[in-house]
Order: C-alpha cells, then structure tokens, then sequence
C-alpha cells in the first residue's frame, strides 16, 4: 500500500464552496482509475499559519498504481480543471507503508462475552436451516 499525500494552500479568494465542489469531483478519480482504493480529503485541524489548509491522501494498492495514478488523463484533467483554478500551492508527496504500528492490548469487545464470536452472516445462516429443518434441531 502507498498514499499519495497532496497538501494544498488555497489562492486567497477561494471560498469554501469552490473547496467544497473541487473536493466532491474527487469521486472521478476513484471511479476512473484501477489501484485507487480510496481517496480522503479534509482540512487541517491544527495550525495551519503555513498556509497549507487542505489534504487530500490517495491510498493505492501498489507502486505500479501510483506510476499509473500520476500519468493518469483523469487525474490530470482534475488537477488542472478542480484544482488549479483555485490552488495557490500544493506539496505532494508519495509514501509507502513500510512499518504499520498499531496499540497493543486493547481490549476486545463483544456482546458474547463468555462464548465464541460468530458473525452476523453465519448466525443467520444458522437460523433459516433450524426453520427449515425442524425436527432435526
């Protein structure tokens, strides 16, 4: 896995609502484009007197995905017809997950707690058999 990490400062005329519609034509891009998993965008939530206000991570599947991501029409066609109009500078970056790091020991909740866990899936599968197999329960 690997993100593309596009940090934006915004021209300073832009408002939200053009933040806004450039954003939800982000939609094209995971639709468009094979090896896009997901794409989130959002403001920064701490401080941004750096100018830099804006994120948007591209979470793809590989680095074959990323070299196709990049040179992409779609992709292109949105940075130059969503954003360029309104960016002033953007940082972008491509990061692997080389190290994933994750909390220890948190405990696990569940309703059954003194039984084996069995999904949701399996439990109603469970159940239309005993409906349809009465006597056999």
């Amino acid at each position: 896995m690997i993100q593309h990490i596009v940090l934006l400062k915004f021209a300073p005329d832009t408002t939200e609502a053009q933040i806004d519609a450039a954003f939800g034509e982000a939609q094209q891009l995971v639709d468009a484009i094979d090896g896009v998993q997901r794409i989130s965008l959002g403001r920064n939530r701490g401080d941004d007197s750096h100018g830099y206000t804006h994120a948007l991570i591209v979470k793809l599947s590989d680095d074959d995905a990323l070299i196709a991501y990049l040179s992409h029409p779609a992709r292109e066609r949105y940075v130059r017809e969503a954003l360029g109009p309104i960016e002033a500078e953007r940082i972008e970056i491509d990061v692997p997950e080389d190290l994933h790091v994750e909390r220890q020991g948190a405990p696990e909740a569940s309703w059954q707690w003194d039984r084996p866990r069995v999904s949701a899936s399996a439990a109603a599968a469970a159940l239309r058999w005993e409906e349809t197999h009465p006597d056999e329960s």
